[in-house]
């Protein structure tokens, strides 16, 4: 398991740290574990998503300024995902999801479920949440969600020997404690 709360920048990828956190923690973590990513899933999820990018590309728009097209590619999880991919020759699923409630376990319920496809010995999730923004603060305080205080990414690399009982995973804190592959 690997964590980080700032990251180096990522070719490609502008202005937000949510992209970089999620290359930061992966790359760490099949580093650290490398295998064969023919049969490596990578699974990512935020609750709010990458709202550095959604509130620049706002106000760029709102001010009527040309936005940078990079924004349009990084908007979305997967685009970081495919750089991953390539980095690492992983051919299997790419997938982003977000939960309101127990990220963590949801990521952990979703790993769970690729594993019983014989075709893959390990997932690799990535949990990231930033700091916010006074949007995202609206949002959080309109569903009556904990806005967080920090960027933060979490990687954990599973496999078919992973322990999925008891495994702590409600949020991105308690995904980093835990379970130990």
């Amino acid at each position: 398991m690997i964590t980080a709360n700032r990251a180096d920048p990522v070719p490609g990828f502008v202005e937000s740290s949510f992209n970089p956190l999620i290359h930061d923690v992966a790359r760490r973590c099949l580093t650290e574990r490398p295998g064969d990513g023919t049969r490596t899933a990578l699974l990512v999820g935020s609750t709010v998503g990458d709202s550095g990018t959604t509130d620049l590309a706002s106000r760029l728009l709102i001010g009527g300024q040309v936005s940078n097209p990079l924004l349009f590619m990084q908007a979305t999880a997967n685009a970081i995902l495919g750089y991953v991919s390539k980095e690492f020759g992983i051919t299997g699923p790419l997938i982003a999801m977000s939960a309101l409630t127990g990220l963590g376990s949801a990521l952990l319920d979703t790993a769970h479920v690729l594993l019983d496809d014989e075709e893959l010995d390990r997932v690799l999730l990535v949990g990231v949440e930033l700091a916010g923004s006074d949007r995202t603060a609206a949002f959080c305080r309109e569903l009556g969600l904990p806005q967080p205080t920090e960027d933060f990414a979490v990687a954990l690399l599973v496999d078919r020997d992973t322990s999925f009982e008891d495994s702590g995973g409600y949020d991105l804190r308690r995904l980093a404690e835990g379970p130990t592959p």
